[in-house]
């Protein structure tokens, strides 16, 4: 999952595939500072994990 949104947030915003996989990470990052635990735990499964 993280590298379909990685590729898509890079071809969205004209930026790198390395470049949108931060841009990613720093959106989970964020979003679990505003979640429920259990959320910010599922949200970071589901796109930080490499089980596409």
């Amino acid at each position: 999952m993280k590298h379909i949104l990685s590729k898509q947030v890079a071809e969205e915003a004209g930026i790198t595939e390395p470049q949108a996989e931060k841009a990613v990470e720093a959106m989970v990052g964020y979003l679990k500072t505003r979640i429920p635990k259990e959320t910010a735990a599922e949200i970071q499964n589901l796109f930080l994990a490499d089980n596409e």
